[in-house]
């Protein structure tokens, strides 16, 4: 499977759909960030599969220069339902929590616990930590935070007080233990249990918006604002925020309370507060799960954000966002079928590769067994062993069937055919085997059936 949201054939096909909307530098640039080893290629995914979507409903220019030397990622001209065109400029973003990561290291003192674990003998999967959150900041600017150590005073935590703790456990590793700490504005436990296999922990989210102002989703729309004040006066705008691992957009109205806002409350605040940008336009990924273990799937999500009726400019008038409403319906549809969330994307990017194939996965019916193409060819390529093989397909355990390339093999039958199926949506190919002619090449020597009574 790819490393991005969307499979790496389906992008090409992107890349080779905008050869002659952008120009050769433009593309060049865009392959090269996709080519690149680190999570940055999430936002340039976006802004590749955005552009092409909108190239399909309207002409589309990239990286025009606006008169202040502004070069917004959008000039994007549509018909209006009276036959005028208009003309809508906008900037792509993607938002992440990585800056709230950084302020809440909920992840880097899991990470240390497991390293103490394994420093001392115990199982990672023995503990499992608790944290509470409490909001700070005055009302209306306030944000939720974890009350951990704070990340300079982590260090020094985890040396006097944690690392104490985890040499009574190897000196006790079968009794049940909880470490506590509750002064200096925190409020986390961690408890050892000698029984426990999987571990785990729970903690207040704090990626949730408690202020329409202090949040990831408003900053970045902030940050675009200078990018598109050079727009032609009678030419929408529109800020498109792609969600690259930011749960106040992934979770729209699920993460919503009395106490705190929705990724659409936050961007019409936003909209409210800065009259020269019209609309935004908020991209996500939906999971679509499903019972009895079937997998799930993912679908996109969109979400048209108009600024409030008072506070909207000369430009947005109702036939220009009726317009640009039915444009984009027309546009969105364009985008490949999404195969992972953002944030788990975010993730993988940062490692280098193309990403995984889909090695161990396979399926049998009658003599027609499939497997994974690239895995057999990794198998053939010697980048894995026979055993890895064998062991990733699950065919060197009692519980599971035999190996059915073996059982075949044995039972003297040969391959009569081979077929290959792809998937644009899938970085894998499907390699079918039909195993169903019998073959003395494979089997000992027998009678001969009267049909081949006489032949040489």
């Amino acid at each position: 499977m790819t490393n991005f949201v969307f499979s790496r054939r389906a992008m090409q096909a992107r890349i080779n759909g905008l050869s002659n909307t952008l120009s050769h530098s433009q593309l060049t640039a865009i392959i090269s960030r996709l080519n690149a080893t680190d999570a940055t290629r999430l936002h340039v995914m976006w802004e590749l599969v955005i552009l092409h979507a909108l190239s399909q409903a309207g002409d589309l220019k990239h990286e025009q220069a606006l008169p202040n030397g502004r070069c917004p990622d959008i000039r994007w001209t549509i018909n209006k339902q009276d036959g005028d065109e208009l003309t809508i400029v906008g900037d792509i973003t993607t938002i992440s929590d990585e800056g709230l990561d950084a302020q809440n290291p909920l992840k880097y003192i899991s990470k240390e616990i497991a390293r103490l674990a394994s420093k001392f003998g115990v199982h990672p999967g023995n503990f499992w930590i608790d944290v509470r959150g409490e909001t700070t900041g005055p009302r209306h600017r306030s944000k939720m935070r974890l009350m951990l150590p704070e990340k300079s005073e982590i260090t020094g935590f985890i040396k006097t007080e944690l690392e104490p703790w985890f040499y009574s456990i190897r000196d006790a590793p079968t009794i049940k233990s909880r470490f506590e700490s509750n002064e200096n504005n925190n409020n986390f436990k961690i408890i050892y249990d000698p029984n426990w296999k999987n571990g785990g922990g729970s903690h207040t989210s704090y990626t949730v918006a408690t202020s329409k102002t202090i949040n990831p989703l408003f900053s970045a729309l902030k940050h675009k604002v200078k990018q598109l004040n050079g727009a032609p006066d009678d030419s929408l705008r529109i800020i498109i925020a792609c969600d690259g691992g930011c749960d106040l957009i992934r979770n729209g109205n699920l993460g919503k309370s009395h106490y705190t806002y929705s990724a659409r409350e936050v961007a019409e605040d936003f909209l409210r507060q800065n009259s020269s940008i019209d609309a935004v336009l908020l991209v996500t990924v939906d999971a679509q799960h499903h019972p009895f273990g079937t997998p799930t799937t993912y679908q996109m999500s969109y979400e048209l954000v108009c600024a409030p009726l008072l506070a909207r400019s000369h430009r947005a008038t109702n036939e220009s966002i009726e317009s640009l409403t039915a444009a984009l319906h027309v546009a969105l549809p364009n985008l490949p079928r999404p195969l992972r969330p953002a944030y788990h994307s975010a993730s993988l990017l940062n490692t280098p590769g193309v990403g995984s194939d889909q090695l161990g996965g396979y399926s049998m019916q009658g003599n027609k067994i499939t497997i994974s193409s690239r895995g057999l060819l990794r198998l053939l390529a010697g980048e894995i062993s026979t055993q890895e093989f064998i062991r990733a397909h699950g065919w060197n355990e009692s519980a599971n069937h035999a190996n059915p390339f073996a059982n075949h093999l044995k039972n003297g039958l040969m391959i009569s055919n081979l077929a290959v199926t792809s998937d644009m949506d899938s970085d894998d190919d499907k390699i079918t085997f039909t195993i169903d002619k019998f073959d003395v090449a494979a089997a000992p020597f027998i009678f001969p059936s009267k049909d081949d009574a006489g032949k040489t």
